[in-house]
Order: structure tokens, then C-alpha cells, then sequence
């Protein structure tokens, strides 16, 4: 697994993960759904998103990203993967990556994620990454839908 700036190729695959339905079940409200769309995610991308591709063929099977980072110190760090890739380490390898850099190169001190509550996988992850569940907010806004969230915090 490596991970790399978005690029156009990654088009097709990004193209398939969002289509999938057990993966958009877990996803917001209105996640791209065209080639016109994901191109425009593509090319609006910024410095803290991160495609992750196979090692062997630059092959795109999930992204990580930290979409906005809030006064130095605090981040959101998010993961999707084409459902094929599930269950693979992918995930794991690829957010304490993320996690390591957002330590050491962006010099934040405190990670949180929020996570769709039956997402029992991504729970589990999260928490295997040393994240602590801090709450179980009921009926709240995820991504444009209301849902129970877990929120899970963790000093990085």
C-alpha cells in the first residue's frame, strides 16, 4: 500500500467505491455519484488528501483524508475503501500513516473521528488505533444525515 495525491487516473475506481452500496450506506448524504463529480473532487483536492493505491500497480483502492484542520491542533481524519478491499490491513496501514503524519508534519496534538454507528468495522479500527470513544450522539447531522454517530478522540 502507498499513498499519493489524488489524480485523474483514479477516476474509474473512485468512481466504483462510490457507486457500491454497502459503501455508501456508510458515507453522507450526496457523495459523487458521476465521472464529472469525482473529477471535480479530484482537482479540488487539497494537500491533506490522500489516494491509497496498491504498491505493485498504482492501483486506487481507498482514500484518507483530514478535511479540515482547526487552529493547529485538532483534525478530523477520515477513510473509504472499494468494498473489496475491506477487512485487508489496507485501512489500518494506511490512517496511522496519516496519523503518524499529522503528528510529526502538521504537529497536531489531538485527532477525532465520527463515525456512522452500525460502521461496526470502522469502529473497530478506530479503536484498534488507540482512538477512545468519547460519545454516542443519537439522531445526528452526518455528512447531510441524521444518524447515531460515534465520535472517537485521540492525542496524537
Amino acid at each position: 500500500m502507498i499513498l499519493c495525491p489524488r489524480m485523474e487516473k483514479d477516476n474509474p475506481n473512485m468512481l466504483k467505491m462510490f457507486n457500491n452500496d454497502e459503501v455508501r450506506e456508510f458515507l453522507g448524504i450526496n457523495p459523487p455519484r458521476n465521472e464529472q463529480l469525482i473529477l471535480e473532487m479530484i482537482r479540488n483536492r487539497n494537500e491533506t488528501e490522500w489516494t491509497v493505491a496498491l504498491k505493485d500497480n498504482d492501483e486506487f483502492i481507498g482514500d484518507v483524508m483530514i478535511p479540515e484542520v482547526a487552529e493547529g491542533y485538532l483534525c478530523e481524519i477520515d477513510s473509504r475503501f472499494i468494498r473489496e478491499h475491506w477487512g485487508c490491513g489496507f485501512a489500518y496501514e494506511a490512517v496511522s500513516a496519516v496519523i503518524e503524519h499529522s503528528k510529526t508534519i502538521l504537529n497536531l496534538k489531538r485527532l477525532f473521528a465520527t463515525i456512522y454507528n452500525k460502521n461496526v468495522k470502522s469502529k473497530n479500527l478506530i479503536k484498534n488505533l488507540g482512538f477512545t470513544l468519547v460519545a454516542l450522539l443519537p439522531e445526528s447531522n452526518l455528512l447531510g444525515r441524521v444518524t447515531d454517530v460515534a465520535y472517537y478522540s485521540c492525542i496524537v
